[in-house]
């Protein structure tokens, strides 16, 4: 006979049975009883139309438009107009969205930085000077530099990665059988 804390706890409150199967204990029971339906149910799922040759139909696919493989841009002068003014490189490529994204994000940064040169110039001309907010003052303008700066080479690398996959064309649509879902579709053009 086994003596000991846990075995008074087993003999009072009875042995607690685990099966064999269960790799996660600390899962609650109802949980793992929610996962296991829905696993059931996703396995149940529907005909397998692909299987069945009489329930496939051909689908007409559209014909590929025509898209120049050479992009608008090399990727060196995408990159540095996006250092120069960040979301140029991103309109250059045909992502506008993108560019608007980055020049907001450039346009903010900038502001701050006049904002936080204007408090320190404040701290600076205060009599008599603290030297500590002077101090956090010009910590604070060199962290919206430091950001206005990395915001710009962020920019740059997101239009020299644009400029190359500028020709990638995806489309998100509904699956062809009209089930519910969505389906991907990645088209590469091979000369």
């Amino acid at each position: 006979m086994v003596t000991g804390v846990a075995c008074g706890l087993q003999n009072r409150y009875g042995a607690f049975a685990r099966p064999g199967w269960v790799r996660f204990p600390h899962v609650p029971a109802n949980l793992r009883v929610l996962v296991s339906a829905a696993l059931l149910s996703l396995s149940i799922c529907g005909d397998a139309h692909a299987q069945d040759p009489e329930a496939t139909e051909p689908v007409a696919e559209p014909a590929p438009a025509a898209i120049d493989s050479v992009p608008p841009v090399s990727p060196l002068g995408a990159f540095a107009r996006s250092m120069v003014l960040p979301g140029w490189g991103q309109v250059e490529v045909g992502r506008p969205e993108r560019g608007a994204i980055y020049f907001g994000a450039a346009a903010t940064t900038t502001y701050m930085i006049i904002k936080s040169s204007q408090k320190l110039s404040a701290a600076r001309a205060a009599e008599p000077p603290n030297q500590d907010l002077i101090e956090s003052r010009s910590g604070q303008r060199e962290n919206w530099i430091v950001l206005t700066v990395f915001i710009a080479f962020l920019s740059g690398i997101d239009a020299w990665v644009s400029t190359h996959f500028w020709d990638f064309e995806t489309t998100i649509t509904g699956p062809p059988d009209g089930s519910i879902g969505a389906a991907v579709g990645l088209q590469i053009n091979v000369p």
